[in-house]
């Protein structure tokens, strides 16, 4: 398009040339997309389906009276689990294992150390955890130590004959090599490769890293890999900017952070 002439000579003005990807290249950044939204998803309802509740002992006792405890077991401590969901791993049970024989890695026949309780109940998703102290509020390093309450619990749901989750060394879950390693290509592809089109790469960094629940690279996933990012045109004029970014990150945990505990307060179970 012409646009001045000077001196005899037409100067010519050429908008920002599309940036140019080869087909298999947008299949592949578009598949690893698909691929994100995907697992992140597989995660978010498995972390429904068997994530932490907050309860109470009263609410064990209760279960117990009614005979809907399926299945239970003890926990020491909380600890950090992928989606910024919390994992209570199974407690270790007191004495010499030198002195336990065969036992040593059955808490069904030993007393347990911690003084969490966790819990199935008939009927309702996840497991229920409960302590002394009480957990509703606790945080990721919240641990608890057996008491005499605790203890006496346990031998009740063992004279209930209540089946009790099989000793296992970790609690993990599927996908938790999955998580760090789909992280690190995530972050690697905004920082190493071509410039995002909607955003500017640091707000999409704080909107990936920020947002609760793997959310943000769900958003991130759709709008700049599968399709939705128009690929072969250039970048906007006008990204949104890194500080929005991390604004936005801050306003969306403490969003899901209140809507979480609102609906805690009125009743429905919601994971920690």
């Amino acid at each position: 398009m012409t646009v001045g002439v000077g001196n005899g000579v037409a100067y010519v003005a050429t908008g920002e040339q599309p940036r140019a990807e080869t087909w298999w290249h947008a299949r592949f950044l578009a598949a690893f997309g698909g691929a994100v939204v995907v697992v992140i998803g597989l995660m978010l309802t498995s972390g429904w389906t068997t994530g932490l509740r907050p309860s109470t002992f009263d609410q064990l006792r209760s279960d117990l009276k009614d005979g809907s405890v399926q299945q239970w077991y003890v926990a020491e401590r909380f600890d950090d689990a992928p989606l910024d969901l919390k994992r209570a791993s199974a407690s270790g049970i007191r004495g010499d294992l030198d002195d336990l024989g065969p036992d040593q890695f059955n808490p069904a026949k030993g007393d347990p150390l911690g003084g969490i309780l966790v819990w199935r109940t008939w009927g309702l998703p996840g497991w229920q955890v409960a302590s002394q102290s009480g957990v509703a509020s606790a945080g990721s390093s919240y641990s608890a130590a057996a008491t005499e309450e605790s203890d006496a619990l346990v031998g009740d749901l063992r004279a209930a004959g209540v089946a009790m989750k099989p000793y296992e060394f970790a609690d993990s879950g599927p996908f938790d090599w999955v998580y760090p390693i789909g992280a690190v290509l995530l972050l690697g592809g905004l920082i190493m490769g071509t410039a995002p089109r909607v955003g500017t790469r640091w707000f999409w960094f704080w909107i990936i890293i920020g947002v609760p629940l793997a959310l943000g690279a769900v958003v991130y996933a759709v709008m700049e890999l599968i399709g939705m990012r128009r690929r072969p045109d250039p970048p906007l004029d006008k990204r949104v900017s890194g500080l929005k970014g991390f604004v936005g990150s801050l306003i969306a945990g403490l969003v899901v952070s209140f809507a979480a505990d609102w609906l805690r307060g009125r009743g429905f179970s919601i994971p920690f």
